[in-house]
């Protein structure tokens, strides 16, 4: 398979379709023209010589011998080149053909782990990876994963991490996520590192928006094109504070700042945070506690389009009837996030290396749930080529659908070419 974008998908093939469709168009318009004008010349033509011979008008007279000369001998006219059907495309219906022909290309295996979310020593095997090399160009080749996380162990300089990225990028079959994990959490060293820190207090939605679109914009000249950001926490020492509205305004602006910058923003963690690193962390809220809180933050940041959102593993028995982690619970990801707030970006897990997680499932069987669940792609499991092998064994045996698993590819790819395809529908 050829590489998409530098690699296996030709952005500049979708752009000369477009315009070849346009051509064609300009091309049967310019036919038709030429054939009116035929027909008008013939029709003065007709009518001149009965004027020249005397010849009254008369509807029900036979055509002449010149009119039966000219359509025993008709005008030859070039047919275009191409015959194929003239198609105007919508930006929607130009992304609907991209995906098909992206996914209906891609093997089963490149499917499936184009759903995972991996950071790089995860990926090469290494204790700190600070460089792509023969481990991650063989890596990718084996696992087209779907992004890979970096944290500040692997940001050096910024020289440093954008020959990193962009080394990366290139290695990958298809376009990649690059993600800086929880970046309004990440370190102070890796914010000056970056200069992806507010220059200002953030006091309003204007300042949270310049924040966002500050921070997106470094992210990105640095090689970066998405970001576990904003926190939308709702508590006191929280990042925006313990009051709805002000949590809701703040959020949203830094959001939309963040991917005015080309990032893709994730909001997390979907309903609500817990200590899920040192096991089970059960919430008491009930549906009527979140719709009256955080419900008000999420809905916000999804009106206003947010990319993406992270699900928690924090246990919501009140809501679930059970102790199961929220990111892999249907009734959490579809029935309240998909359901109740309308969200239809891409779901994201929680890291599934927590030990509410790992005590209760292997990283074969939370991976499977979290895709039977409604999550889109799974955030740093516990063993990556445990929990890989096990959900494309599942699909092989046909307990997920292959058609479950391009639902989601179609979500995420939506992302990944939305720049790309909103260009080639305008003509750039």
């Amino acid at each position: 398979m050829a590489r998409l974008d530098e690699q296996d998908f030709d952005e500049k093939r979708l752009a000369r379709r477009a315009r070849r469709k346009k051509s064609q168009l300009a091309a049967y318009i310019t036919l038709g023209v030429i054939f009116l004008v035929v027909v008008g010349v013939l029709v003065f033509g007709i009518h001149m010589l009965r004027k020249s011979l005397g010849v009254k008008p008369n509807t029900e007279e036979v055509a002449p011998e010149a009119v039966q000369e000219a359509s025993e001998e008709p005008a030859v006219i070039e047919t275009p080149e191409e015959t194929e059907e003239v198609q105007e495309y919508t930006e929607d219906e130009l992304m609907d053909e991209v995906l098909g022909s992206i996914i209906s290309e891609m093997t089963l295996e490149d499917k499936v782990a184009g759903l995972f979310l991996v950071t790089p020593e995860q990926l090469t095997g290494v204790d700190t990876a600070v460089k792509a090399g023969t481990g991650t160009q063989e890596a990718l080749s084996n696992y087209a994963v779907g992004g890979v996380i970096y944290a500040p162990k692997n940001i050096k300089s910024t020289d440093q991490i954008k020959e990193m990225l962009e080394t990366t990028a290139t290695m990958s079959k298809y376009p990649i996520f690059t993600i800086l994990s929880e970046q309004s959490g990440v370190s102070d060293s890796v914010r000056t590192t970056l200069g992806t820190g507010p220059e200002g207090e953030i006091t309003d939605s204007q300042t949270a928006m310049d924040a966002g679109n500050k921070a997106g914009a470094e992210l990105f000249k640095n090689g970066f094109n998405f970001a576990v950001g904003p926190d939308m926490e709702v508590v006191e020492n929280g990042e925006f504070g313990s009051d709805i509205d002000t949590v809701k305004e703040l959020t949203s602006a830094y959001a939309t700042g963040l991917q005015d910058a080309g990032i893709t923003s994730c909001g997390y963690l979907f309903p609500q945070k817990g200590d899920t690193t040192s096991g089970m962390a059960a919430s008491e809220s009930t549906r009527e506690d979140l719709v009256i809180g955080e419900y008000e933050v999420f809905k916000n940041a999804i009106d206003s389009g947010i990319g993406a959102m992270m699900v928690s593993n924090v246990s919501l028995p009140e809501l679930t009837g059970d102790n199961t982690p929220a990111c892999l619970s249907d009734k959490i990801v579809e029935d309240e996030l998909r359901g109740a707030l309308g969200f239809e970006g891409v779901v994201i897990t929680a890291p599934l290396n927590e030990k509410a997680v790992t005590e209760y499932y292997t990283s074969k069987d939370a991976a499977i749930a979290a895709i039977k669940a409604g999550a889109d792609m799974i955030y740093i499991p516990e063993n990556f080529e445990e929990a890989y092998a096990g959900l494309l064994a599942e699909v092989q045996d046909g307990n997920i659908s292959e058609e479950r698993i391009n639902e989601s590819l179609r979500r995420i790819y939506t992302i990944k070419y939305a720049d790309r395809v909103s260009r080639i529908s305008s003509g750039g």
